[in-house]
């Protein structure tokens, strides 16, 4: 249900089933937070690069911030790790490396993103 082909971008079901309890498992609820997070991310995304772009790491690292929280509150446990990896590089300043490290955080929502989706389509049938 939660697992693709590479394991390392699969959702943790132990986090995907506590969202779910501490919403009671609303579909409507459900359905609210995806949308939110699916709408919210290509915002921080965009901010990820436009701070590399110009040299701003606070805004990098916010927007890692971010993303990070709310991967973790779905279980996307290697997207919130790319995230991490990436805000503790721009806390530092290391922008140097963190164009490699946005692009990890780009591949890893890239295969996280449908199964957030699912989870809000499973709910809803």
């Amino acid at each position: 249900m939660f697992e693709t082909e590479s394991s390392d971008i699969a959702l943790d079901p132990a986090a995907v089933g506590t969202l779910l309890e501490m919403i009671g498992d609303d579909p409507e609820m459900i359905r609210e937070i995806v949308d939110s997070f699916l709408d919210d991310a290509p915002e921080r995304l965009a901010e990820i690069a436009t701070g590399l772009a110009v040299g701003d790491a606070g805004l990098v690292r916010r927007a890692a911030h971010t993303l990070k929280a709310n991967g973790l509150t779905f279980g996307a446990t290697a997207f919130a790790q790319a995230c991490r990896d990436l805000e503790e590089a721009a806390s530092t300043d290391h922008l140097d490396s963190a164009a490699r490290m946005a692009a990890e955080v780009e591949r890893t929502w890239s295969a996280v993103r449908p199964e957030i989706q699912e989870l809000a389509a499973e709910r809803s049938t």
